[in-house]
């Protein structure tokens, strides 16, 4: 019997290779009659049913319909993995710190971090791949054993609600029995042999698994068992789950496997460090916080195809289990953790003096502090050693911060009384300096003017931008926080894509409009206003900034000084016009011949005076936090019998134990370990004798020639000695540190003494109303040490209450400023104080020795220093 050909042209249809439209039949597949090609997508399929099927006359029932199978999805390049979809955000990321100003060098050091992630990971740039597929790891995701393995996911069959059977020959429950049929034979892809079946798909692998994940799971099944997990292409087997719970996991493995944003922030912030950018640690986390790198703006960093399936794509990678933000603890101990797990084997040292003045460009302070915090950089440049380990970030950004912290408390003494002489005496100077209206010098620093010039400006940038106001704890009005939510959402809108799928289906897009509805009616009832005329306020677009604070005052000072800046909602006074930075600081530091220049023209002398720290700081000494103890487990059993008054009499018995508490460093070492410490000591100086590269020779005395006599140096004070303009080294020892620079003569000192004898009262104002008074630091400071790592957070607030007002005020502002806690910097605050104060032996000499007294035989203080000292 010969087969019939039937020739047939078909709608919407045409041949993948030579675009013919007519097709030709064959055993149910067709065929192009032009080039032959077989069309894949498209079949006839007969079906048939007996006439006894439905008990309905007619006979035999036959049809043939054209069906057009539904295409199955294929891993194209619209699917990717989670590998490669965060390496699409990280180039984004990367692209806008470029854009914010980072160096061009960042690009490549970012690559180098991630390809050496990736490859501990096992998934690229790794040799022990045979196939050259990625490996899964620890908490992988069901979408890359899909894509890459085509393994299938177990479906959760649901228990179907019980329905009453009907009657098995009503021809409504056939007509949906044939339907079925007919369905079930167009799914099964039914052919002739030697014909392609539907059914058929890409062959599915074995699981591979990394070398830490084969460990991992190994915990919960025999490797032979994981083998057959491995080549359960259908997930069949439900004995054993592949993905163990986050808390069955180490808190390395949990934090380290599991591929999220934040691990994109660590690589960013060590290939930071590692190109040496002006961006630290806390400029990028400041930089998440306002949401220049955020996860609202992922969909652009990805192509167009893959960014249209936004939404299934988030779900598939578990982007609700995972926080976009992160804080500065969180991400410098996973900075460490990263390094260590790609062998990192140190971080840079930054800039100092650089990152120094940056952050007096940020406080308002005035520019000749930062050749102040220098020299005390260059005395001991730091080392940044941490005896935690290589792998531990250093505390960059704090130690900086706080050099600075330790220059202004040398400077003014912060102790509520020394900085209010100082401005008190400075303010009045100001006042004679303004009377000469045709001179152009700078006035002086008032260290309390400065006080209210930032607190002023903290709540002026507060109200336009809400991370800064949280960052500072200012408080903000409500409507303004719900004003900053309605701009980020709106921002998004115009530059995400998922805001298209919302308005899919109509059911969808009611329930978005019943939403807003809601919406709008709350900001109405509550705050008086729509979000339309939220909009038509005043906002104010702050660009990004490594000094924050000073770029966005200058932005609203300038948004206030346009025409149109009457329409803004705040009156910035006039106090806040004053730049700070242009203040003078040299005489503080008792460069004062210019100043004295500048009043003798005036026809005003100046007379320096010297304040002395508060003594009550001296006594404090030295806090220690108790150690716990762990109470013992035992059985404890109620007493029920006991009565009320009995209960609270032995309540109030019970005394508090406090929570740290203050000793006097008055401990001594016994004899037997002083004996030792000098025996040691000792065996180290012959040894430093027997080598010929260390002279160790008898310190000279000099003989100076003041007034026709001849003085020993030893018995003169700095003041006598040295010259305000010499600043070099010296080549002889002190007995006192070289710290008062004021160029007095002998005269000077005779009337000085004259006027000691007539017992005048430091505190009364000068005599003579030609002559001015100003006050500065004896450059001395109070200390208040101890260990404060190990202290709880109860006795970290105990602590803070005895802190003096205005250092209190300084130490969280420049903390706010670099955005870490208050407990963080006075820890660095203490590195600083414990080396300078107790730690270095010989001042005179540290130019070319820096002797750290080992010696010392006060034990507390020796304690103390050796502790400190591992972080130097």
């Amino acid at each position: 019997m010969e087969e019939v050909l039937e020739v047939i042209e078909l709608e919407n249809m045409q041949c993948n290779v030579c675009g013919e439209q007519t097709f030709q039949e064959r055993a149910g597949f067709y065929y192009c009659v032009e080039c032959g090609t077989q069309k894949d997508h498209i079949r006839a399929v007969d079906l048939t049913a007996d006439e006894n099927f439905n008990e309905n006359p007619g006979g035999r029932y036959a049809s043939r319909t054209i069906r057009q199978p539904k295409e199955t999805a294929k891993a194209d390049d619209d699917e990717i993995t989670s590998w490669e979809f965060y390496n699409y955000v990280l180039r984004g990321f990367v692209q806008e710190l470029l854009n914010m100003g980072a160096k061009p060098e960042l690009k490549l050091m970012t690559l180098q971090v991630w390809a050496a992630y990736m490859g501990r990971m096992e998934v690229a740039f790794c040799r022990t791949n045979e196939n050259g597929l990625p490996k899964l790891n620890v908490r992988a995701l069901h979408r890359d054993a899909r894509i890459i393995y085509n393994r299938k996911r177990l479906k959760l069959k649901r228990g179907k609600k019980a329905r009453a059977v009907g009657d098995p020959n009503d021809d409504r429950a056939k007509f949906r029995l044939w339907n079925k049929t007919k369905r079930n034979l167009d799914a099964s892809g039914y052919s002739q042999a030697g014909g392609p079946s539907e059914s058929e798909g890409e062959p599915s692998l074995n699981l591979q698994w990394s070398l830490y994940a084969r460990k991992s799971l190994k915990r919960q099944m025999p490797l032979k068992h994981l083998d057959k997990h491995s080549k359960d292409s259908k997930s069949s087997m439900s004995c054993h789950e592949l993905r163990p719970k986050a808390k069955e996991l180490q808190y390395f493995d949990r934090n380290m496997f599991c591929l999220n944003i934040t691990k994109l922030y660590v690589i960013l912030g060590i290939a930071l460090n590692m190109v040496e950018d002006d961006i630290q640690l806390t400029d990028l986390l400041r930089f998440i916080d306002e949401e220049h790198l955020s996860k609202r703006c992922l969909l652009n960093y990805l192509p167009e195809k893959v960014a249209a399936k936004g939404k299934a794509l988030f779900k598939d990678m578990e982007f609700g289990n995972h926080k976009d933000k992160c804080t500065y603890k969180f991400l410098r101990q996973h900075v460490g953790y990263m390094s260590r797990y790609i062998n990192l084997s140190h971080f840079q040292k930054p800039n100092l003096h650089s990152l120094a003045e940056r952050y007096i460009l940020e406080l308002g302070l005035p520019s000749r502090l930062v050749k102040y915090v220098g020299s005390l950089i260059d005395l001991y440049p730091p080392s940044f050693f941490n005896a935690m380990g290589p792998h531990t970030y250093p505390r960059y950004e704090a130690r900086t911060m706080a050099y600075i912290l330790y220059a202004m408390k040398l400077l003014f003494g912060l102790d509520d009384v020394k900085e209010q002489k100082i401005s008190e005496s400075a303010a009045k100077i100001n006042e004679q300096l303004l009377e000469d209206k045709g001179s152009e010098a700078p006035l002086l620093f008032v260290f309390t003017e400065w006080m209210q010039f930032v607190d002023i400006r903290k709540v002026i940038v507060s109200h336009y931008n809400q991370t800064f106001a949280h960052r500072f704890g200012v408080a903000t009005q409500i409507g303004r926080k719900v004003d900053d939510i309605l701009a980020k959402e709106r921002k998004e809108k115009e530059q995400g894509y998922n805001y298209d799928e919302v308005q899919g289906t109509p059911a969808m897009q009611r329930q978005h409009e019943n939403l807003t509805h809601i919406i709008e009616t709350m900001l109405k009832e509550h705050f008086g206003e729509s979000s339309q005329e939220s909009v038509d306020k005043v906002h104010i677009e702050f660009q990004p900034s490594l000094t924050p604070a000073h770029s966005y005052f200058k932005r609203i000072l300038l948004q206030a000084s346009r025409p149109d800046g009457a329409d803004i909602s705040l009156r910035i006074p006039d106090c806040m016009h004053v730049d700070h930075a242009q203040r003078d600081l040299d005489p503080f530091v008792l460069e004062t011949n210019e100043l004295s220049n500048r009043l003798s023209q005036l026809g005003l002398s100046m007379r320096v005076e010297e304040v002395a720290c508060q003594e009550d700081f001296q006594n404090v000494g030295l806090f220690r936090p108790l150690q716990h103890i762990r109470s013992v487990k035992r059985e404890f059993r109620a007493n029920t019998d006991i009565k009320t008054e009995t209960w609270l009499g032995e309540l109030k018995v019970k005394e508090k134990r406090p929570d740290f508490r203050f000793f006097q460093p008055t401990g001594t070492y016994g004899t037997r370990y002083l004996n030792r410490i000098n025996k040691h000591y000792g065996r180290r100086e012959r040894l430093e004798v027997n080598n010929p590269y260390w002279e160790i020779t008898k310190t000279p005395t000099y003989l100076l020639k003041v007034d026709d006599k001849e003085v020993l140096l030893d018995t003169l004070s700095s003041l006598q000695t040295f010259k305000e303009g010499n600043m070099e080294p010296l080549k002889v020892p002190l007995d006192l540190p070289r710290r008062h620079l004021e160029r007095r003569t002998i005269c000077e000192e005779a009337e000085k003494d004259e006027e000691d004898a007539r017992t005048m009262d430091t505190n009364e104002e000068p005599s003579s109303p030609e002559e001015l008074l100003l006050r500065v630091s004896n450059f001395d400071c109070w200390l208040l040490h101890g260990y404060i790592s190990t202290m709880r957070e109860s006795d970290k607030r105990e602590l803070r209450q005895l802190f003096p007002c205005s250092f209190r005020w300084l130490l969280e502002t420049c903390a706010a400023t670099i955005g870490v806690s208050w407990t963080v910097l006075y820890e660095q605050l203490l590195i600083l104080e414990v080396m300078f104060h107790h730690s270095i032996g010989d001042w005179s000499n540290h130019r070319e020795l820096l002797c750290i007294q080992h010696t010392n035989q006060r034990k507390d203080i020796r304690t103390l220093a050796r502790t400190y000292k591992e972080f130097w």
